[in-house]
């Protein structure tokens, strides 16, 4: 036989202020005049409240209100949800007439070099105020300007999560070996000991796509005559399409290369599709300028998953 919830409390936002005005003013007739509603209307929020509750919130009422040890727990729950509440409402107002701004925004290099240009270029083109300031730098480094407060809004691989930031999924994308369309291995299947006598070009240590490559490498128990590191995508790009090695390459970076013939695919055990976060402090206010970026990034990822599912 199952256990049966009991049901929690709803708070109405109407008598939560009710109460906050008598407990801050000290009298219902003050927070009466306060609220621009009349004394018997506070008195009964305030009722209404402590029935909600299942007890009262003060511990007197005349000839001064004081607060019981209910009431002042709540107080301090309902001094922080006003404060929310009235920088929401400030939020959505800024937001009607965005013709200003300044964005700090920070990416790890796939994001921030072959994902985000053309959505900021689509944005910028429907708020041309809002200046945005991109930082392109490895994970760790866009988590810690995220977490410290040097960036309003992080574009990072998963597994960067940490406690000062929100983070929630923005893109999928997948690492693809590939090679020079002149290399034996082009366009053909890859083993273990066809790989082993390969050179692999590998991004620098902190990166994340490296972290991901060699968490691969690790379970399939793949290994290279020989480890070239290359400080950037771009550069392990004309490294690979050189021919001086086999390179692991998110789709977004080399997808103009494929469809040119510049580099070729190898055939191997494909790596699992790697997401990238977009991460927000977890208490700094966002600015509304910020807000509106967030909000098209989170718009523009959901659109295009439900094209991907589409297809």
């Amino acid at each position: 036989m199952g256990v049966t919830e009991e049901p929690q409390p709803e708070l109405d936002l109407g008598a939560l202020q009710a109460f906050y005005q008598v407990a801050r003013l000290g009298s219902f007739s003050r927070a009466a005049e306060v609220l621009h509603r009349s004394q018997p209307a506070v008195s009964r929020q305030v009722q209404a409240l402590e029935a909600a509750l299942g007890f009262p919130v003060f511990a007197e009422r005349r000839p001064r209100v004081l607060l019981g040890d209910a009431g002042r727990a709540l107080y301090a729950y309902a001094e922080r949800i006003l404060r929310l509440c009235g920088e929401a409402v400030q939020t959505m107002d800024e937001l009607r007439s965005l013709d200003c701004g300044r964005v700090r925004l920070a990416a790890s290099t796939t994001p921030g070099g072959y994902i985000l240009p053309a959505l900021l270029a689509r944005f910028s083109a429907r708020y041309p105020g809002i200046e945005i300031h991109l930082a392109v730098a490895r994970s760790a480094e866009v988590a810690r300007r995220v977490a410290g407060g040097d960036a309003d809004i992080g574009v990072l691989s998963e597994g960067m999560a940490g406690a000062e930031f929100f983070v929630q999924p923005f893109v999928a994308d997948e690492l693809l070996l590939v090679a020079a369309p002149g290399h034996r291995l082009a366009g053909r299947a890859a083993s273990a000991d066809a790989l082993a006598a390969e050179t692999l070009l590998l991004r620098e240590e902190g990166s994340g796509s490296r972290r991901a490559v060699e968490s691969h490498l690790e379970r399939e128990k793949w290994r290279f005559a020989r480890v070239l590191t290359l400080g950037c995508s771009e550069g392990i790009k004309r490294a690979a399409a050189a021919g001086m090695g086999l390179a692991f390459l998110a789709r977004f970076v080399v997808a103009g290369e494929l469809a040119s013939g510049t580099l070729a695919l190898v055939s191997a055990k494909a790596l699992p599709p790697r997401v990238f976060h977009l991460a927000v402090p977890r208490e700094a206010r966002m600015s509304p300028a910020a807000a509106a970026l967030h909000a098209f990034l989170q718009q523009a990822a959901a659109s295009a998953e439900a094209h991907a599912r589409t297809e």
